[in-house]
């Protein structure tokens, strides 16, 4: 069955409610059988998961890799950060949008490794130190190590250290992270060469074998294809909803949109799969031209505007999730997740955005249940 098919039986049947959002994050692990050292070199059988983030080139960046590799015990996370990148890297854990109110851990090797532990104040950082906050440096131990080209980082730290600038990180749990790398040692430059958002999964198993990519299917083809489009369609939309309100929201998220565009993308082209040329608001999927068309022919105030984003929002989650649910490509999955957190922090723009002017948004396709598992009190 075609993406267009597919997605329009979805929105038919969210519309007369009958469907609970479908799939989740494909949960693999490694075994562990090396004791954890902090020095920089990530063992093959160090960690349990292992992550690898992707961020294209793109204006003011350069472009490069992160891989983060984790595990737990009862009370620890154990984490290493391994960057393309000779300068700082960072992980933000649970923003509630953008990079507001992030955990941060940021580490760099200037002759010695150090380990910050930071907070993010605003949607655009600053990243302050949690002690400057009133808060306490929570890194127990870490270490690493500069290999010119790519810098490696590890730290251990309390899954809830009891610091209100820490996010409690509960085992079993998916955790929204956001992740950047810059090529200077100064901590307060900037990020230039990457940045992005994932997913993690903190389980506690000890013993199944590591998530590979693999061959691409048809069926991993289609959706990759049908996801790309579909972040276009947000791009587009909220470029119109932007020229029709002003409102600074759907600037900045028009942006992230092209962000998402390019990761996937990017993807796409190492699978040697061409993205197409369409015009802005045309669509070759007649499912995502006629959504398209019907949130544009509702919009009366800004209001109106803010709400068929966020409804737009839902219907991309609930796509992500049934295209993680239907593939077993390590690599595919680790870019999905990044864009459904980032689709599940644009909702949350959007909601925050309406209880400012005094309303509540009630989800339209999405489950209560996993609605307020991650928008909550936004």
């Amino acid at each position: 069955m075609m993406r267009d098919e597919i997605a329009l039986i979805v929105v038919l049947l969210l519309f007369s409610g009958c469907i609970q959002p479908e799939g989740q994050q494909e949960v693999t692990e490694g075994v562990v059988s090396e004791e954890w050292r902090p020095d920089g070199v990530v063992g093959e059988n160090e960690y349990s998961h292992t992550l690898k983030l992707y961020s294209p080139a793109r204006q003011g960046y350069t472009g490069g890799t992160m891989t983060a590799s984790w595990k737990i015990d009862d009370e620890h996370l154990y984490m290493a950060l391994n960057g393309s990148t000779p300068g700082w890297l960072a992980i933000g854990f649970e923003p509630a949008e953008w990079m507001k109110d992030a955990d941060m851990v940021l580490g760099f090797v200037e002759g010695n490794a150090r380990v910050l532990d930071e907070y993010s104040t605003g949607n655009y950082g600053p990243h302050i130190d949690d002690t400057a906050l009133g808060g306490t440096d929570d890194i127990m131990e870490h270490g690493g190590r500069s290999y010119g080209t790519h810098t490696v980082v590890e730290f251990r730290r309390k899954l809830d250290t009891g610091d209100r600038f820490d996010k409690v990180l509960r085992p079993g749990k998916n955790v929204s992270i956001i992740w950047a790398m810059s090529d200077s040692m100064d901590p307060s430059v900037k990020h230039n060469i990457a940045y992005g958002e994932g997913v993690i999964y903190l389980g506690r198993l000890e013993n199944s074998a590591q998530r590979v990519s693999q061959n691409l299917t048809r069926n991993d083809f289609e959706w990759m294809l049908f996801i790309w489009k579909e972040e276009k369609a947000a791009r587009d939309l909220y470029k119109t909803l932007y020229e029709m309100t002003g409102m600074a929201i759907f600037l900045d998220l028009v942006r992230s949109e092209q962000s998402h565009m390019d990761q996937i993308g990017a993807l796409m082209k190492r699978y040697g799969i061409e993205t197409p040329v369409l015009e802005r608001g045309v669509f070759d999927n007649q499912t995502l031209q006629r959504i398209h068309d019907d949130l544009l022919s509702k919009i009366s105030s800004d209001h109106d505007a803010l709400r068929a984003a966020a409804n737009f929002e839902e219907i991309s989650i609930i796509d992500l999730e049934r295209a993680m649910g239907e593939t077993s490509n390590g690599e595919i999955l680790d870019v999905y997740s990044g864009l459904l957190a980032g689709s599940r922090k644009h909702l949350r723009s959007y909601v925050r955005a309406l209880k400012d002017r005094g309303i509540e948004y009630a989800p339209v396709y999405l489950s209560a249940g996993e609605y307020e598992e991650f928008v909550g009190g936004a």
